[in-house]
């Protein structure tokens, strides 16, 4: 009996770390940030800046 009462209670406490909490984002796809980096032209960033510091 004290057995399957273990068990039990090893059950219990190990399914949060099988499963998880489940509030975790799912990964970001691989290479979005490339893709983000690779469109931006470094006269447009300067352009981009420029407006910026004009604004202020």
């Amino acid at each position: 009996m004290n057995r399957y009462l273990f068990s039990i209670l090893l059950m219990f406490c190990l399914t949060p770390f099988h499963f998880g909490c489940g509030s975790e984002e799912p990964p970001a796809p691989a290479g979005n940030d490339e893709d983000i980096l690779s469109e931006t032209t470094p006269e447009q960033e300067a352009a981009d800046m420029k407006k910026l510091n004009q604004q202020q």
